[in-house]
């Protein structure tokens, strides 16, 4: 078995990039940040210095170096190429949000100038002129690997120069040796380089400082429009609600880099880191087969080396903030997310958030208030069509009403103006009615009309016939 794994661990390591191979460092004492070893893939030894049947690595990995560590120990179970240094992409955003997020306040407002809206790559569509919260930029940076976020933020934070030299000397702090900053937000630049073992060291990093920590496991949020809508966001970390008990952190991929990932996740009292260097874009699969050796031999792995130990948070302490670092013990450990300690969670790593999820009580305070955004805006916008809608009603009456008039008998006015019609009075029928004079010899008489066709009536008229006749 132990020629097997040196063996793979020589083929593997031939494949990784020329320039690097000897970065691995010369045999040391256990202490030592990453002892080497003849083989890239190195594991834990049995008695006597051989590898034991239960600590064989996973088989089929993809990625170009790896490497997977206990978060609270900081010890090193596994790993291959853990210095080789490579492209980091957008993983880079873990050591920005380090250095730019404690310096802002959440509730700080930002311009997005059109750098930041103009920027290459992946983007959430932030618009030039518009102000966005701190808070809004961070998730949109870290959960949806927006650029243009990440731009707006550096920029409030003191600009790219200032940023890029504060980065490179955390990355120094920390320990992270293996790491040159050259773009905040981690398109490919000359001399921007990492490893897998400086990839941990920042996760790990992340997970205990609250301003970045409070961020990584939100699912999925809302920023807002111009014209006061909101649109959605989604992480973009394989193994958040799919993998039992994860904590973040970040993904990345460029075409030159191809796919890069920082990973973490707790069972029980334990919480492990992945770490992968040009993986495969379903880097999920090499992400899940790490992880699930490093639980499942649990205290029977000898470790490799140690992971510098991370620095005091510089943010305020929060339930944000997850517990690595120091002792395994639960008393040494704060709070995690969801408000119960490491020790009150299942075996399983579950946590309030539901199954999977690790979503603490930040990320569902910001679920709901996304939820009651949405619901005042729907109504807002109903309040907003409710007067339009009742001066159509109206305006469609009377309409109505001045047809069922023109139908009743009133006739438009004779200006000859359109819409100015109005109803005039009934002119009266013409009656023909004959002549008032009273027929001779008659002295009350009837009306008239009564003698049209009476006797009377027809002498009168026979009188009126023969007097043109006796003037002659």
């Amino acid at each position: 078995m132990a020629a097997t794994l040196t063996a793979l661990g020589a083929s593997t390591l031939a494949t990784g990039p020329a320039a690097a191979t000897s970065a691995v460092p010369a045999p040391a004492a256990a202490s030592a940040p990453v002892p080497a070893a003849p083989a890239g893939a190195q594991g834990q030894a049995g008695p006597g210095g051989a590898p034991t049947a239960e600590s064989e690595l996973p088989a089929r990995l993809t990625a170009g170096s790896w490497l997977v560590a206990d978060a609270g120990t900081g010890e090193i179970l596994a790993a291959k190429g853990p210095r080789v240094r490579d492209l980091p992409a957008s993983t880079m955003k873990i050591l920005t949000a380090l250095v730019v997020l404690p310096t802002l306040s959440p509730e700080t407002r930002v311009v997005v100038g059109t750098d930041a809206a103009e920027v290459d790559g992946t983007k959430v569509g932030l618009l030039p002129g518009n102000s966005y919260l701190v808070r809004d930029l961070a998730t949109a940076m870290l959960i949806s690997s927006g650029n243009d976020a990440t731009v707006a933020l550096v920029n409030a934070a003191g600009g790219r120069a200032a940023v890029l030299a504060r980065m490179n000397a955390l990355a120094a702090e920390l320990g992270a040796t293996d790491t040159v900053a050259g773009d905040p937000t981690g398109l490919d630049a000359p001399g921007q380089l990492t490893s897998v073992r400086d990839l941990a060291i920042l996760g790990r990093a992340a997970l205990a400082e609250p301003a970045v920590s409070r961020y990584l496991t939100i699912p999925r949020a809302a920023l807002p429009t111009r014209d006061g809508g909101r649109f959605e966001i989604q992480n973009h970390n394989l193994l958040l609600g799919t993998y039992e008990g994860t904590l973040g952190v970040k993904n990345g991929y460029t075409v030159a880099a191809g796919a890069t990932f920082v990973g973490a996740a707790r069972r029980g009292e334990r919480t492990l880191l992945v770490a992968l260097l040009r993986a495969a874009p379903n880097y999920g699969a090499d992400a899940r087969a790490l992880l699930d050796w490093g639980f499942a031999h649990d205290g029977q792995i000898r470790p490799i080396g140690t992971l510098p130990a991370p620095r005091p948070p510089t943010g305020p302490q929060d339930d944000g903030a997850v517990a690595v670092g120091g002792p395994a013990s639960a008393a040494a450990r704060p709070t995690v997310p969801g408000g119960q300690s490491s020790a009150g969670q299942s075996s399983g790593g579950q946590s309030s958030g539901g199954e999977g999820s690790g979503v603490g009580w930040v990320t569902w305070t910001a679920l709901a208030i996304t939820v009651v955004a949405l619901v005042l805006t729907a109504l807002g916008h109903h309040a907003r069509q409710r007067p339009a809608r009742r001066r159509a009603r109206l305006s469609h009456r009377p309409r109505h009403r001045r047809g069922q008039r023109r139908q009743a008998g009133h006739r438009p006015s004779q200006s000859g103006t359109a819409g100015s019609a109005k109803p005039t009075r009934r002119e009266p029928r013409l009656r023909l009615v004959p002549s008032q004079r009273r027929p001779a010899g008659r002295a009350g008489g009837e009306p008239a009309g009564r003698s049209r066709g009476g006797a009377n009536g027809g002498a009168s008229r026979q009188r009126r016939r023969r007097r043109p006749a006796s003037r002659a």
